[in-house]
């Protein structure tokens, strides 16, 4: 894949320009001080999906038609809107607020219970907010990148604010209701969401099996495509994809303007050269 290659390429190349600071200058924090640590905890999550989560999932999107595969995507999404919601209100976002609230009543009047993307099709702006992202334009520190065993990639704001959006996320409440109707009362509240998370987390590894397996592929370095497309994500998530601030105002993850271009795009050869001596 031509523009996966090329990311990775930018990607190392965007590594190499974090490094290349003024003599004498203080450069950027670095964003893996417990790398050492991380990379063990990758790669038994590597093994752990190799051996028990891919194979569920192939098997998973082998019985599991790919439009009830989106189905229950569309639905999680939708259960998450209430959260949303929330972290919009308190970044100071009130239309896209007031378009959450649209597109969860579209949802789940229209939409059998969120399963069917509605709003979407009636061209409902969509937000994707989180409470590490409320964190991070408040101001908190992002902090050292952090690999979760089984969970993946966080950092220790974004960290925190899952912990909080957890309790918070509508599943935890709107779950022990189907195990009632089921007469299965007494199942705590907790091990339930548990197993719809583990349950929307199956059906997202099926979505993108093949995705996954072509990165993985493609990669140089699989941990560092990871990372580094983590960072950026969430910091281009926290600023919205504008209003970029300067390296003294974002203490980690400066990405140069030059490598916000279209992944497609041509490559230097100085920039070719640069990537060979990393």
């Amino acid at each position: 894949m031509k523009a996966l290659r090329s990311a990775i390429v930018l990607l190392g190349i965007c590594s190499i320009g974090l490094g290349c600071a003024t003599p004498g200058a203080p450069g950027p924090p670095d964003p893996d001080p417990w790398e050492r640590v991380n990379r063990k905890i990758f790669a038994f999550n590597e093994t752990v999906d190799e051996y028990a989560l891919e194979p569920a999932a192939t098997a998973w999107d082998f019985v599991v038609p790919e439009i009830a595969q989106t189905g229950l995507s569309n639905f999680f999404e939708n259960l998450r809107l209430p959260t949303v919601f929330v972290n919009d209100l308190l970044q100071g976002k009130p239309e896209a607020a007031a378009f959450d609230v649209v597109r969860l009543l579209s949802n789940s009047v229209f939409g059998l219970g969120g399963f069917i993307d509605v709003a979407t099709a009636f061209k409902i702006p969509e937000s994707d907010e989180d409470f590490g992202q409320t964190l991070g334009v408040w101001g908190v520190p992002s902090g050292p990148y952090l690999m979760v065993p089984l969970l993946g990639p966080y950092t220790v704001r974004s960290g925190a604010g899952q912990v909080i959006e957890a309790a918070a996320t509508s599943y935890a409440y709107f779950s022990p209701f189907w195990f009632d109707v089921a007469n299965l009362n007494g199942v705590e509240t907790f091990g339930a969401s548990v197993g719809m998370r583990a349950l929307e987390l199956l059906n997202l590894r099926a979505i993108y099996l093949e995705e996954l397996e072509a990165s993985r592929n493609d990669a140089f370095d699989y941990y560092v495509f990871i990372r580094n497309a983590y960072l950026q994500s969430r910091r281009a998530k926290v600023f919205d994809h504008k209003d970029r601030p300067s390296r003294a105002e974002d203490d980690l993850y400066y990405f140069e303007e030059e490598f916000d271009e279209d992944l497609d795009g041509e490559i230097s050869d100085e920039d070719e050269e640069d990537f060979d001596d990393y």
